[in-house]
């Protein structure tokens, strides 16, 4: 199939947003397929394959190049990335950075990084792939930028797996929050975006003291949703889990005393992100214990712990932060942002292909997700419909 194929698709925005995202590809028709397979996850129903893409999109059965393209042609991932980074920032500013992830479920076990694991977000063991992803927290909606592939030991281990997904030396097994340090350090330094906070829900997340640690010692702004069960040391140096910090608190409250009595540590604020009533959050400093990557002697991080509590005093959701200056409600809008990414993941499933990967190689992967960030950014940033046909 000759390159002009991919040619014939009609010049339209799309055709200008693909022309500057895709500007680092070095190739012309590298970027002529770039723009069939993002034209195809906007506008083909049901599953993104890319047969369907090519029969839909050109009408004619050019997939083996689209697989070329997306498989195993050697364009380079990380500047379309920063392309796209630019173009958000310069469309929408940026009020946070989130930090999300995904699992991608797989049948058998050859796709690149595929595992059973135990997630607790669903409370079940699935056979997938997880993500993930720095999103740019923009007013149209919480935009994936980066990604990283999470990857399990024995996929770097065995030689017979990391051949077969053309693993590249240089990856290795990383534990989840070093990848994502990994990124946020990528999107300031490489990519030259300007720092914002930093939020997400890392109740999953079992290393919360080794994370906290490195993103303050790179001074890293942050509000991140923790399990009730993490442990920190309260006022009185005692170690216990954030669910039951304020409970005392509670009781005081749940035994009728007015809520200015609560003084520093209670907050009525107005509910972000589509709750109707108020909602009352207690604030107080605590302290996470040390996690062993200190200097000697010392005696862990201080942070700020917020509890969204319910009117009898139980603790619903809890955040940490080293937000000291900024207002409760202020906070609280910040980290319901990562609520907003969990949505917007959703949406990427459903309608852009973020599932549809059929190939098994680490090249593969990358490419098609950042394929999916390009698309999912034009639809919430420039044009909600495209036709389909070329003429």
């Amino acid at each position: 199939m000759s390159t002009s194929t991919a040619a014939t698709i009609t010049r339209d925005t799309l055709s200008d947003f693909a022309g500057e995202i895709f500007s680092s590809m070095p190739r012309v028709d590298q970027r002529r397929w770039a723009e069939v397979y993002l034209r195809g996850l906007l506008v083909v129903e049901g599953k993104k394959s890319v047969r369907r893409i090519s029969e839909d999109i050109l009408s004619v059965p050019a997939h083996q190049s689209l697989q070329q393209f997306i498989n195993q042609s050697p364009w380079e991932w990380e500047p379309v990335r920063a392309h796209l980074a630019r173009y958000v920032s310069e469309e929408e500013t940026p009020k946070a950075w989130v930090l999300s992830r995904v699992a991608i479920p797989k049948r058998g076990e050859r796709s690149v990084g595929v595992e059973r694991r135990f997630l607790p977000e669903v409370s079940r063991t699935v056979n997938c792939q997880i993500g993930l992803a720095v999103d740019l927290a923009v007013p149209s909606g919480n935009l994936p930028v980066n990604w990283r592939l999470l990857m399990p030991a024995k996929w770097l281990t065995d030689s017979t797996l990391r051949e077969s997904a053309y693993i590249p030396r240089e990856v290795r097994a990383n534990p989840e929050w070093a990848d994502f340090v990994a990124m946020l350090t990528e999107l300031e330094f490489q990519w030259k975006a300007r720092r914002v906070p930093v939020v997400a829900d890392l109740c999953h997340l079992t290393e919360i003291p080794q994370f906290v640690t490195e993103m303050t010692s790179r001074g890293f702004d942050f509000s991140f949703e923790v399990d009730g069960s993490l442990e920190v040391l309260d006022s009185a140096g005692q170690r216990r889990p954030v669910r039951t910090v304020h409970a005392a608190r509670g009781a005081f409250k749940r035994a009728g005393s007015a809520l200015e009595a609560l003084g520093r540590w209670c907050c009525q604020t107005s509910a972000p992100c589509g709750h109707r009533d108020p909602m009352k959050v207690v604030s107080s400093l605590v302290t996470l214990p040390d996690d062993g990557r200190r200097p000697r002697g010392g005696q862990g991080l201080s942070v700020r712990l917020l509890t969204e509590v319910s009117p009898s005093g139980l603790a619903k959701h809890s955040w940490i932060t080293n937000l000291r200056e900024h207002r409760v409600d202020e906070i609280v809008a910040l980290s319901r942002l990562a609520q907003r990414s969990k949505d917007n993941t959703t949406a990427m499933e459903s309608s852009f292909g973020l599932r549809d990967f059929e190939g098994r190689s680490y090249r593969g992967w990358h490419h098609h997700m950042t394929m999916v960030s390009a698309a999912y950014a034009f639809h919430r940033l420039v044009g909600r419909s495209l036709p389909s046909a070329p003429e």
